[in-house]
């Protein structure tokens, strides 16, 4: 059960994304009001040109004068029932990440899945026959990102179970493959190839993170280093022996360990208020 708690949008990457997306599609939203007032059904124009500052097109020269258009891509959405399901994706994933792998590499990896995607998505959509049947089409939209952070955490989390509506309760593993190889299948349709490409650059950025992270290691620790960095704070405390540490750290990893088993066994929404507390401490210090 979530508790109020949970939603600090000044902590929470999650909730940052899902206002920043929120805000972006009611301001289209907003223009296409404005246009309709002022010009009846024409003036949904309006809005369509300004979407296109935000929209990656597949048209080399147009991209030359919107090069940001392939960050803003990742956050913009046109369509309702567009935004309505990856807002909702990225919430229900966004969560389980945050409970089951940690905050600080969220806005990495999302954006990195994101640009991955668009950047597969854009040079194969150069294919002379592509470009004469999508020359002036455009890629909008955050699938590729959520895609690639779904696989990561199915790659650092196999056996994580989730329910699904007339499913039931199913491990993460198999979720995130049954998307692949639906938009394997895809390939070989015209209609909406490029958010298909995008998918699956998007997976494979968050396949090669959730390698690495259950390696042990964290790619992106680069790009949050400073900011630890700045928060760090000097404080002066009797150093304890190595003995002393290391049953600490056991006795920690214990815990933590139960926690994840009872997570595998019965879902997140199993722990009690202070037990996702302690795992969100231990996943922050990890």
């Amino acid at each position: 059960m979530l508790n109020s708690s949970d939603f600090d949008i000044k902590k929470d990457p999650i909730l940052q994304l899902l206002a920043i997306q929120l805000m972006l599609f009611l301001a289209f939203q907003m223009l296409a009001f404005i246009g309709l007032l002022w010009k009846g059904p024409e003036g949904l124009l309006i809005k369509s040109e300004v979407v296109q500052w935000f929209a990656l097109p597949y048209n080399a020269s147009s991209l030359i004068w919107k090069p940001w258009t392939i960050v803003t891509s990742i956050l913009a959405h046109e369509g309702f029932f567009h935004f309505l399901f990856n807002g909702l994706f990225l919430f229900f994933i966004g969560r389980m990440y945050l409970m089951m792998v940690d905050s600080i590499s969220v806005f990495p990896l999302f954006f990195a899945a994101g640009l991955g995607g668009n950047v597969l998505s854009w040079t194969l959509m150069q294919s002379p026959g592509m470009q004469s049947f999508m020359g002036t089409g455009m890629l909008l939209g955050s699938s590729g990102a959520l895609l690639g952070l779904m696989v990561a955490l199915a790659r650092i989390h196999p056996e994580l179970p989730i329910r699904l509506f007339l499913f039931g309760q199913i491990k993460l593993k198999f979720v995130a493959l049954a998307y692949l190889v639906l938009n394997i299948l895809m390939l070989g349709s015209a209609s909406n190839l490029g958010g298909t490409l995008a998918h699956l650059g998007g997976a494979a950025v968050g396949l090669w993170y959730g390698w690495k992270r259950s390696q042990g290691a964290d790619p992106f620790r680069i790009f949050y280093r400073k900011r630890a960095e700045s928060h760090l704070q000097v404080s002066f405390r009797k150093p304890i022996s190595d003995e002393a540490f290391l049953s600490q750290k056991q006795k920690q990893q214990a815990t933590l360990d139960e926690l994840l088993e009872k997570v595998h066994r019965k879902g997140l929404s199993s722990l009690s208020k202070s037990e996702r507390k302690l795992l969100d401490e231990y996943s922050k210090n990890s």
